[in-house]
């Protein structure tokens, strides 16, 4: 999990920084940039510029990008390098479409063939993302990747690796909106309740070996966010021509 000080490109001038520490010190400064608009969708990542602009050399860069790429945020593009995704509204539903037909389904299977012991982990991520959910600022990456420590949780008990495998792509798809958007979700502590307690749901419907329930919740709440992409979110979106 992490840490929810974030490190600063100041960082860098320390000589007993470690060097293998650069990439994730990168990683940090350029999710900062992309939460506060600095960086936006579609924008181009050059190398050589983001090595002169944070003072440091280009392999700590290049990992950083290849970081970005497989958290789905940037994409190699060919004769034309790394940029950051872009996506339209109607990218985000067609993928909440998708979702909806096969996370139900892994978390069906899943109540099926889930164990007491992976119950029991499950609700220790649950407690630790109500925890961080709760704050009074939490950080967006964190509560994104705490979620998606969760949900994964569940879908992986299914043992349907290749609906897995499809699911995972689909989260990566979408990483960019749900950082962005996630983090000005957040400043709404009713939001962040509703969150909880959908995962609570969840974790009651395990409990009970429903999976008709579990079914069911999953497949309303990703309709809904198919159906209510929320109308402020226009300025992370390149326009449809």
């Amino acid at each position: 999990m992490r840490t929810s000080a974030r490190i600063t490109m100041n960082d860098l001038n320390n000589e007993t920084l470690q060097h293998n520490k650069l990439p994730a010190l990168v990683l940090d400064k350029l999710m900062e940039w992309i939460m506060s608009g600095k960086l936006l969708m579609g924008d181009k990542l050059n190398t050589e510029e983001l090595a002169n602009q944070l003072g440091v050399s280009r392999m700590p860069i290049r990992e950083a990008l290849s970081n970005l790429e497989k958290m789905g945020l940037a994409e190699s593009v060919p004769y034309a390098g790394t940029r950051l995704v872009t996506l339209t509204k109607e990218d985000v539903r067609q993928i909440y479409i998708a979702r909806t037909a096969l996370e139900p389904v892994a978390a069906k299977y899943a109540c099926e063939k889930i164990t007491d012991k992976k119950i029991e982990n499950l609700r220790k991520i649950h407690e630790e993302y109500k925890e961080i959910a709760s704050q009074d600022k939490p950080d967006a990456i964190d509560v994104y990747q705490q979620n998606r420590l969760y949900h994964f949780a569940i879908y992986k008990a299914s043992e349907l690796g290749r609906v897995c495998t499809m699911i995972e792509s689909l989260w990566d798809n979408l990483s960019f909106f749900k950082l962005i958007y996630g983090q000005a979700l957040l400043n709404n502590r009713e939001s962040r309740e509703r969150m909880i307690m959908e995962h609570q749901g969840y974790l009651d419907a395990l409990e009970k070996r429903n999976s008709d329930l579990i079914y069911g919740l999953l497949r309303e709440n990703l309709e809904k966010r198919a159906e209510n992409i929320p109308y402020n979110s226009d300025a992370y979106f390149h326009e449809e021509v």
